[in-house]
């Protein structure tokens, strides 16, 4: 497959506000626009990635009116054209579906590749081989939906499941339909799953033919598309500012049949950076030290700990699993166990009447 196929389109999802990474990421400038894993911010390496699958004129960013800004000054190689602009953020079902109509639109045979801008890979090759074969599978298969199943490494009671059904293909990558999704399971549940062959980690990354999108838009969610099919754009724009709030998996995906549901497991070297200590975790294994540190640092005696700062010396003394984030105005200390729950955080501030979330 060359970069040129003409019917090939890669859509970076990035109206996230990533608030669990909280206090770098912030409602006004979420985490793909930050520079967490190396010196590009997230969505520029993962437009560099997707350079690699399709050719530039092709990738397209689905996102809010508030992030138009950000996206066009980051990604200074792409057209306002190739923004795909939600009137505002109603979760990934109502997102997909107007990702799905607007290239049908340009292309009535368009395949589709949605792909996260905040996630973090380490094996490049791995992830456009992927890719590749996810869009290929959807364009002999246009009644399939394609997704991504990562090879679990550890027991992650933070991530959904997809669970293995019997084999669709055996070419260059083995494919497998979906049995079934996985809620995020407990701490014993997840263990049981890293030992079966079974289950993936969910990367939700999702390919598809847009034209078959859109019907299964109209058999599960008929109200998000009676909104798109609204001819004038301002009386769209307020209908949709309505919709529910739902994510493509409980809306669509998971009521699919299995045999319209396809999987390509991948050893995707990969974080979605859900939190601080997802960071570390991504950051500890390539740097083989039990120290992150980014900024202007300096310790005695401490271990496994991530210190992040922007401007002020950290010096820490005799520290264990501990996430120190400086920025100007907040100052982040937690148990790099109970980071997860930085979500609290945000909620007394909201109710607080503070605006250090904004």
């Amino acid at each position: 497959m060359r970069n040129g196929n003409k019917n090939f389109y890669a859509v970076i999802m990035a109206g996230g506000t990533g608030t669990r990474l909280w206090p770098v990421s912030r409602k006004e400038k979420p985490k793909q626009f930050q520079k967490f894993t190396s010196s590009k911010t997230m969505i520029q390496e993962t437009f560099a990635r997707v350079t690699k699958v399709v050719s530039k004129e092709k990738i397209f960013v689905s996102t809010t009116q508030e992030y138009k800004r950000l996206v066009l000054e980051q990604l200074p190689e792409i057209a306002e054209s190739q923004l795909i602009i939600e009137p505002s953020a109603r979760g990934t079902a109502a997102a997909i579906a107007l990702v799905a109509k607007s290239l049908h639109t340009i292309n009535s045979e368009a395949i589709v590749a949605t792909v996260a801008s905040d996630h973090a890979i380490k094996n490049v090759d791995e992830f456009i081989s992927v890719i590749k074969s996810a869009l290929e599978t959807a364009e002999s298969h246009r009644d399939k939906l394609v997704t991504v199943g990562i090879n679990p490494t550890y027991p992650d009671t933070g991530m959904g499941y997809i669970k293995i059904g019997k084999e669709f293909s055996n070419g260059q990558r083995r494919i497998f339909y979906v049995d079934s999704f996985v809620e995020k399971p407990d701490k014993e549940t997840a263990e049981k799953y890293l030992t079966s062959w079974d289950y993936l980690w969910n990367a939700s990354y999702f390919i598809f033919s847009a034209k078959n999108f859109l019907d299964w838009t109209a058999r599960f969610t008929p109200k998000i598309l009676e909104v798109l099919n609204i001819p004038d754009r301002k009386e769209m724009a307020e209908k949709y500012n309505t919709l529910e709030n739902v994510p493509i998996d409980t809306a669509m995906v998971e009521k699919m049949e299995s045999e319209n549901r396809l999987v390509v497991p991948s050893q995707l070297e990969w974080s979605d950076v859900g939190n601080w200590g997802a960071l570390f975790d991504f950051f500890k294994d390539s740097l083989k030290s039990e120290m992150i540190v980014k900024g202007n640092h300096i310790d005695v005696d401490s271990h496994n700990c991530l210190v992040y700062s922007e401007d002020k010396m950290v010096a820490t003394i005799g520290l264990k699993n501990t996430i120190i984030v400086e920025t100007d105005d907040a100052i982040l200390v937690a148990n790099k166990d109970k980071v997860s729950e930085v979500k609290k955080i945000i909620d007394k501030l909201k109710e607080e009447g503070k605006h250090l979330y904004l």
